[in-house]
């Protein structure tokens, strides 16, 4: 039994983003261009993300016009993923997401 329950708190801690570390930063949303939240930077770089965590979407409908040209604060993660062909990718993802007024 308890070695049951070592397994499933594993299993639970891998599907989650408990631990992992966060980056913030500044942008002007541009957009949902191919696939991606795209932001740009103070100095002018865009930035992709991939995903965005549901208490983000739920907030901002980032596929609408709506935020395009806005400012925000991003919180993102970044992981390691394989693709389809056994190399590595990053894939950046939001978490938190705040509009300053």
């Amino acid at each position: 039994m308890k070695s049951i329950l070592i397994v499933l708190f594993v299993a639970v801690s891998s599907l989650t983003t408990f631990g992992q570390d966060t980056s913030t930063m500044n942008g002007t949303y541009e957009g949902y261009i191919n696939g991606a939240y795209v932001f740009t930077d103070s100095e002018g770089d865009s930035v992709e993300f991939n995903n965005a965590v549901s208490a983000v979407t739920s907030k901002y409908d980032l596929n609408s016009q709506k935020f395009i040209g806005k400012q925000f604060s991003i919180t993102f993660t970044i992981d390691s993923e394989l693709d389809e062909d056994d190399e590595e990718i990053q894939v950046s993802t939001i978490v938190d997401l705040l509009m300053p007024e």
